[in-house]
C-alpha cells in the first residue's frame, strides 16, 4: 500500500513510518494512530486529524498549514519548532510527555488544551484564548506569554514561568508558590 495515496483514512494504525520531507494535501485521518513514526519536516496542507493519537513520533519542524487538529493526543513525542498558529484558529489536543520547545502558538483558541509533563522551553504564546488550559508539571523556561486570555488557566504544578500580568488577562488563573513570585518581576517594587 502506498502511504497516504487515499484522501481519507479511518481507524488505521501506522507504525514506523519515515515521511521526512514529504508533502500531503487534503488528506484526512479519523481515529488513526501513528506509532514510532518520523514526520520531521513534513508538510501537511489542508489536512485533518480527528480523534487521532501520535505515540513516540517525531514531528519536529513539521508544517501544518490550514490543518485541523480535533481531539488529537500527542504522547511521548518530539514536536520541536512547530508553528501551531498556521494550523488554524482552533485546536483541541492534549500533549503528554512531549518536547514542544521553540514552538509558536499565536492567534488561536486553545481553550481546554492540556499540556502534561511536557517541555515548552522558549515556546511563544501570543494573542491566544487559553481559558481553562492546564499546564501540568511543565517546564516553561523562557516561554513567552503576551496578550493572552488566561482565565482559569492552571499553572499550579508547572515551573519556570514568567508572564506580565499587565499584558495578559489573569482571571481566576491558578498559580502556586514559590513560582507565583515571578508575577511580581515586572512591577517596580522592592521585596524584602
Amino acid at each position: 500500500m502506498k502511504i497516504f495515496s487515499e484522501d481519507h483514512y479511518e481507524k488505521v494504525n501506522f507504525r514506523g513510518l519515515d515521511l521526512k520531507n514529504k508533502s500531503f494535501l487534503g488528506t484526512s485521518f479519523f481515529e488513526c494512530t501513528f506509532i514510532r513514526s518520523s514526520l520531521q519536516y513534513t508538510n501537511f496542507l489542508d489536512c485533518e486529524f480527528e480523534s487521532c493519537r501520535f505515540q513516540e513520533c517525531n514531528l519536529s519542524l513539521a508544517r501544518l498549514c490550514n490543518t485541523k487538529i480535533i481531539g488529537t493526543e500527542f504522547c511521548d513525542s518530539k514536536l520541536l519548532g512547530i508553528n501551531w498558529g498556521s494550523v488554524g484558529i482552533v485546536i483541541t489536543a492534549s500533549y503528554d510527555n512531549c518536547l514542544l520547545d521553540n514552538c509558536s502558538f499565536s492567534d488561536m483558541n486553545l481553550t481546554k488544551v492540556t499540556f502534561s509533563s511536557s517541555s515548552l522551553i522558549e515556546a511563544s504564546f501570543r494573542h491566544n484564548k487559553l481559558s481553562s488550559v492546564i499546564f501540568d508539571n511543565c517546564d516553561l523556561s523562557k516561554c513567552q506569554f503576551h496578550q493572552n486570555d488566561l482565565t482559569r488557566a492552571d499553572f499550579s504544578t508547572s515551573r519556570n514561568y514568567y508572564m506580565n500580568a499587565e499584558t495578559n488577562k489573569l482571571n481566576k488563573t491558578v498559580f502556586s508558590l514559590p513560582e507565583a513570585v515571578s508575577l511580581l518581576a515586572n512591577l517596580d517594587i522592592v521585596l524584602k
